[in-house]
């Protein structure tokens, strides 16, 4: 009676119940890297025999793959090719791709981009640094956004999410001692930020590095994400940082002028 309950509930809300679960398996997957059979059948909440038939056909279908030694499971490279093909067809990165190589190319450091999602920094695109030593973000690493210089560049022109933010963490948690943990201080940044056009992370996020970025608006002036620069701390001073904002500026009219 039960199963029949729960089974109506997800037909009545159009979700289906075993594609939640396969999700959960992969993602689970992707954050793990590889797991045992026993090991992902608890962690998603899943009975051990549901969660082999699921890995069964994720594997067939060549979304997961199995360590033939220890019996292991990790994301398998269809996914990835999945995700890669999703990337290139996003607007977004289409819109920013050439800007991310330029600024890479004038200014030797590694370039991101990153969109806000559930209250906090998603990045999704990266170009490495010229130089042998360089910050590297990783694609799909979340962050918060109080503390990088993407997500403090959202949240200048988009004060719905400040409120949001409040209303959700109450307390700013402190990555390192030069966090702003107070709002405001935040506060007070953000409108720097608007300012002057451009957020710069001191530090705030990982000591021994510093971050520039400027938000990027869609033709209705609605922000669609961040742009930005990553760099040791040792190279992009404080002062550098100030004097690069414009450039990164002017790569975020870039990517907004060849939104549709």
């Amino acid at each position: 009676m039960r199963e029949i309950q729960e089974m109506r509930l997800d037909e009545g809300s159009q979700r289906v119940q075993s594609v939640e679960r396969a999700v959960r398996l992969l993602e689970i997957l992707a954050e793990a890297t590889e797991m045992s059979l026993g090991d992902l059948a608890v962690r998603a909440g899943i009975h051990k025999s549901t969660t082999y038939r699921l890995l069964h056909t994720l594997k067939e279908l060549g979304y997961v793959v199995q360590d033939e030694e220890q019996g292991h499971y990790r994301v398998g490279l269809r996914l990835v090719e999945i995700g890669g093909r999703a990337m290139r067809s996003w607007p977004l990165h289409r819109a920013a791709e050439p800007a991310m190589e330029d600024l890479a190319e004038t200014l030797g450091e590694a370039v991101n981009l990153a969109v806000e999602d559930d209250l906090s920094i998603v990045y999704v695109a990266t170009v490495d640094a010229r130089n042998l030593l360089r910050m590297q973000l990783k694609v799909g690493r979340r962050a918060p956004m109080h503390c990088t210089a993407v997500g403090k560049a959202i949240l200048a022109v988009h004060p719905a999410l400040v409120e949001r933010l409040k209303e959700q963490n109450g307390e700013l948690a402190a990555l390192t001692p030069r966090t702003l943990v107070q709002w405001r201080d935040l506060e007070a940044e953000l409108a720097r930020v608007r300012s002057r056009g451009f957020a710069i992370d001191d530090e705030e996020q990982e000591i021994g590095a510093r971050c520039v970025a400027a938000a990027i608006l869609d033709p209705r002036g609605r922000v669609q994400g961040a742009i930005g620069i990553s760099a040791p701390s040792a190279r992009l001073s404080l002062e550098r940082a100030q004097q690069v904002g414009p450039t990164i500026v002017e790569a975020a009219q870039s990517v907004s002028r060849h939104l549709l």
